[in-house]
């Protein structure tokens, strides 16, 4: 999975779909692959993140992190913030120019058989006093999942087959003959939908 979307075709394709429905505003073309290691020795953090880019096409300038995630968590939230504020401050660190940081944006990617469960922002995980509530700083968590009921614009083939044919498989619709028409797959495609979805037949 992390190899797939280190592609930076696909990985753009994620951004679009989610945050643009589709239209193609980002382009692969003006990413550049940045250290994915979140090491911070202040907050004895050492963890790294799936797949991080910068981006900059002379109009937008930003990050973009995709991080993978298989089962429903609720620290996923509280882990997608400190990524985003460690990125911030990693960035901070080499703004010898003093200019204006790049916005950081992160899209988690849930590839679990069941729709998500878990906080999607820290208010569902923090009891917040009303008294405070004003000065409550909430995260909300970017979330794409396999699972639910939302419908995703790709453009490229190979992202929309590796979505589509795990959810296909996920509510039986692949086995009723109701799925989504799929086109040639990639052998690399259905090798990573066989780890997700761990469907034998896929073997043959």
């Amino acid at each position: 999975m992390k190899e797939f979307l280190e592609n930076n075709t696909y990985f753009v394709d994620f951004f679009n779909a989610y945050f643009f429905d589709g239209e193609r505003v980002l382009k692969p073309e003006n990413g550049v692959e940045l250290d994915s290691e979140m090491n911070d020795s202040n907050m004895d953090l050492e963890k790294h993140v799936d797949v991080i880019r910068k981006y900059n096409d002379g109009n937008l300038y930003s990050a973009f992190i995709i991080e993978n995630q298989s089962y429903a968590d609720a620290s996923m939230v509280v882990r997608a913030a400190t990524y985003e504020y460690v990125a911030y401050e990693r960035m901070l660190k080499k703004n010898r120019n003093n200019k204006k940081l790049p916005m950081v944006n992160i899209l988690v990617f849930y590839t679990g058989e069941r729709p998500w469960n878990a906080a999607r922002q820290l208010s569902e995980l923090v009891e917040v006093d009303e008294r405070f509530e004003s000065y409550f700083h909430d995260c909300k968590m970017n979330l794409i999942e396999i699972t639910g009921n939302t419908s995703y614009n790709f453009n490229e083939e190979d992202v929309y087959n590796l979505f589509y044919i795990c959810r296909s498989i996920y509510d039986q619709s692949i086995y009723e003959g109701t799925s989504n028409h799929f086109g040639l797959v990639k052998s690399s495609v259905l090798k990573i939908v066989k780890t997700l979805t761990d469907v034998e037949w896929l073997d043959l």
